[in-house]
């Protein structure tokens, strides 16, 4: 039906998202797996809902094409309750972060749980605090009432931070692996996934949007500072692995080594001084009323039985 659908153009794939549990494919994974590699050929996209609270959530994580997960609701109604729930919302933000796949955080009843999940990084919330569900009227009455919540360019910029600190970590433990592995081992190691490519990191994605987006030239100056260093610092880690990979001698690694973690320093000291600027804006724009809580929707649901 989908496939009908989509091919006659009577709907955008793009706006098509399948939810699945880990009941619903933990046991007929293989056959379900060929089903949702169809829908993903399709332009669809799936989601693993309820994540965190099965046992085979990472496993199937791994064989199965998910593009987003949903953080279950449970884990993250206990943040308030108890610090090992926040360690397992961040935890889960920050893999997925590095698989590239999209996060969406269940039951957020509260404007503190949200903004702490927008600030860590979270690309989407749910919950009642946005809104209840609601019959197809109100949500349209909703929806053209042009509701607005608190927004911040603070998640983004920690989320491309993150990345670049998760990048230099790769390179320093991929260095001390194959350093300490015979070369007849390397082919046996566990993947490593080293993209030295600026443009293929978070944080050079990132600033390159901001320099697009920026409207005045000292806002341009500010970014493009970073751009040279980090740029170098992907040029740096390429060579430091490089130079264990051929078996270079070890003062020349060492030089290499320390021209990496040099450029490093330069480009996380650029990245603190655009994240003390930004988080002096957001200050301002609250003392100025520009982030605002979510609308009044209690007139569009008083009728609304939430039983």
């Amino acid at each position: 039906m989908l496939r009908s659908f989509i091919g006659s153009r009577r709907i955008n794939p793009g706006n098509i998202q399948i939810e699945i549990t880990e009941t619903a494919v933990v046991d007929n994974s293989e056959r379900i797996k060929l089903s949702l590699l169809d829908l993903v050929a399709l332009g669809i996209e799936i989601a693993m809902d309820d994540f965190g609270t099965g046992y085979s959530s990472l496993d199937l994580l791994s064989r199965l094409p998910i593009s987003a997960v949903k953080l279950d609701q449970g884990v993250v109604l206990r943040m308030t309750e108890d610090v090992k729930n926040t360690h397992i919302v961040r935890s889960s933000l920050y893999m997925a972060r590095e698989l590239s796949v999209k996060t969406v955080a269940e039951g957020v009843e509260t404007k503190g749980t949200y903004t702490y999940l927008m600030s860590s990084g979270c690309n989407e919330v749910q919950g009642y605090w946005i809104s209840p569900p609601l019959p197809l009227e109100q949500f349209t009455s909703l929806i053209e009432s042009e509701p607005q919540w608190p927004a911040s360019s603070f998640g983004l910029l920690y989320n491309a931070w993150v990345n670049h600190i998760s990048y230099r970590h790769k390179v320093l433990d991929a260095a001390l692996t194959l350093s300490l592995t015979d070369k007849e081992e390397w082919g046996n190691l566990p993947k490593m996934d080293l993209a030295h490519s600026p443009a293929r990191c978070r944080l050079g994605q990132w600033y390159m949007g901001e320099v697009t987006e920026a409207g005045e030239d000292s806002d341009r100056r500010n970014f493009k500072q970073l751009e040279e260093p980090h740029r170098l610092m992907h040029a740096a880690g390429a060579s430091l692995i490089k130079a264990i990979r051929t078996e270079s001698r070890s003062r020349d690694i060492s030089r290499a080594t320390r021209i990496f973690l040099e450029y490093s320093d330069v480009v996380d000291a650029e990245v603190s001084r655009i994240v003390e600027r930004d988080l002096e804006k957001t200050l301002e724009d609250i003392d100025k009323g520009k982030l605002r809580d979510a609308p009044d929707i209690k007139n569009l649901i008083r009728d609304y039985d939430m039983d």
